[in-house]
Order: structure tokens, then C-alpha cells, then sequence
């Protein structure tokens, strides 16, 4: 598929980005990132639809010379506490195009953020009023794309049509992304497609009777802390008529609002394509 989806010349596709997992030193991180400019300032910003904010390190913004404002402390992916600053709006500028980050949220950066030269995390079902934000996580791509349509199904179809498009409904919730699936055999749950997640996870309580091994660190939030969790090999994935394997499955005691966590994982080698409307589908492209 690599080469297809941005030689495409409708709808309008507005940015048309690498997005690099690289932090230096032949060193890679799960996470799809962009090369951005802050006020004249390079860094990477994280790609992560698994955020409701742009957040941007301290560090950063005192380098570029951004002013920060006290703030109410937010929550990691831990559950964990963490300080955090106003950065209100932000000019930024992602592959020639610029935009403005509203209400960014500062926070300290995280030693793996400073050592590989990350800024930050863009929400990106946020960063574009009305395009779709397309994470092509096999060709390593990011593209903005406006179209007439209701949604670019017919586009991605015809983009990608060795694999499998699955139009999803947005479940009711924060503005992350979050549908509905399931690990075979138990119960749909509350599901988030989370391109900011290192490995996909389960509550364990809706799926009673796995085995799993002994319990482990699996994880650290943005403020360092550590998520705990236990590990079940090979599962299926069951989101719209699609069965997807899961090598490795992380059982949890606890998720807000969740039952199922999606990773990268599982999402590398996919298309996700994303809106900041709720009320519009996730259009989700797997191998068929």
C-alpha cells in the first residue's frame, strides 16, 4: 500500500507529513510522531489519539519563549496526578502548513520526552476544524483531507483495497477516540484507539477466566508513574466484522471509562482516519 494513499488527488489533501518513530541514535518509540516548528523551535510532536489536549513540556515552551500560567493539576494514563501550566494558544507549524493549538496544557517534560527531542503530544482529531486526520501507520504517513462527502470512505476504499475498511460509530465519552469491541469471547466494551499507547489492554474483569501471568510493570505515565498489569498471549480482537490477532494482551485492574485499550501494537501496519466531530464514524482500514 505504500505510495497509494497520498497520490491521490481527491478529496483535498491539505498536509501530507512523514511521520517518523525515530528518537536519535537509531533509537525508535511506539509512538507516531511529526517534526514541528514552535516559534523557531524544532521538535517532534507525538501523534496521539488518545489525548483530549495538545500538551506541550515546559521545557519547551520556556525555550521558545511561551508563557505559562499556573494550572489545575490532570491526570495521566495512570490515573496519576500531574502539575501542569496554561499555555493557551499556540502557533505551530507541522510540513509547511501552520495552525493554531488551542488551550494547550503544559506539563514537565518526561526524561524519555527530553532525551529524543520531543515537545509534546498533538491530539489530532483536534488540530484541523473540519478535515479528518489520517493516520497511515504502514506507510508512515499523516494527512489532513477535507472531502464533500459525509466522511473519505470511498476514498480510503479505493486508496487501500487489498484490506479491510471498518466504519465504526463513536462511542459517548471524552474526545479521545472511542469505540466498541471485544476480545473473543467476552462481551463488546467501551474501546479506545489510542496511537499514544505502547500495547493493548483489558480490564480484567470483563474477561473473566483468562489466565494470566504474574503481575508486572507495564508501563509509566506522563508524570513517571508506573501502571502495573498482567500478560495474556495470543487473543483475538473483534471490532466490526473484523477478527484481529493480539500477541500480547495486558490485563489491568482498572481503566476511566473503558474497558479495552488499543495499541500500537496492533494499530501499526493500519489506517486510522479521525475527526473532531463525535457525531462522525472512525474509519478504520485493517489487513482483510
Amino acid at each position: 500500500m505504500a505510495g497509494t494513499l497520498w497520490r491521490m488527488t481527491t478529496p483535498r489533501i491539505l498536509l501530507d507529513e512523514s511521520i517518523t518513530f525515530s528518537v536519535g541514535d537509531g533509537k525508535q518509540t511506539h509512538a507516531p510522531m511529526v517534526h514541528a516548528t514552535i516559534h523557531g523551535t524544532r521538535t517532534k510532536l507525538i501523534l496521539d489519539t488518545g489525548s483530549t489536549d495538545h500538551l506541550l513540556t515546559v521545557e519547551l515552551a520556556e525555550q521558545a519563549g511561551l508563557a505559562l500560567a499556573e494550572g489545575e493539576a490532570g491526570t495521566d494514563s495512570t490515573g496519576a496526578s500531574v502539575p501542569s501550566w496554561s499555555v493557551g494558544d499556540v502557533p505551530v507549524e507541522i510540513g509547511g502548513m501552520s495552525f493554531t493549538l488551542g488551550n494547550v496544557v503544559g506539563i514537565a517534560g518526561p526524561p524519555p520526552f527530553i532525551q529524543g527531542g520531543i515537545g509534546g503530544i498533538v491530539s489530532p482529531q483536534h488540530l484541523h476544524t473540519s478535515a479528518w486526520a489520517v493516520l497511515d501507520l504502514a506507510a508512515e504517513r499523516f494527512l489532513l483531507v477535507e472531502t464533500d462527502a459525509a466522511d473519505p470512505s470511498a476514498w480510503l476504499t479505493d486508496a487501500v483495497p487489498a484490506m479491510q475498511l471498518l466504519p465504526l460509530d463513536r462511542e459517548p465519552g471524552d474526545e479521545t477516540i472511542l469505540v466498541r469491541a471485544a476480545i473473543e469471547p467476552f462481551e463488546r466494551a467501551v474501546t479506545m484507539l489510542d496511537t499514544g499507547g505502547k500495547q493493548t489492554e483489558m480490564v480484567a474483569d470483563i474477561g473473566p477466566g483468562l489466565v494470566a501471568g504474574p503481575t508486572q510493570v507495564t508501563g509509566h505515565g506522563v508524570g513517571g508513574t508506573e501502571s502495573f498489569g498482567s500478560e495474556v498471549a495470543d487473543q483475538t480482537l473483534i471490532v466490526g466484522d473484523a477478527r484481529i490477532p493480539v500477541r500480547r494482551l495486558i490485563l489491568r485492574d482498572a481503566m476511566e471509562d473503558r474497558g479495552l485499550l488499543v495499541g500500537m501494537d496492533v494499530l501499526r501496519g493500519t489506517v486510522l482516519a479521525v475527526n473532531g466531530d463525535p457525531a462522525k464514524p472512525v474509519l478504520w482500514v485493517v489487513p482483510a
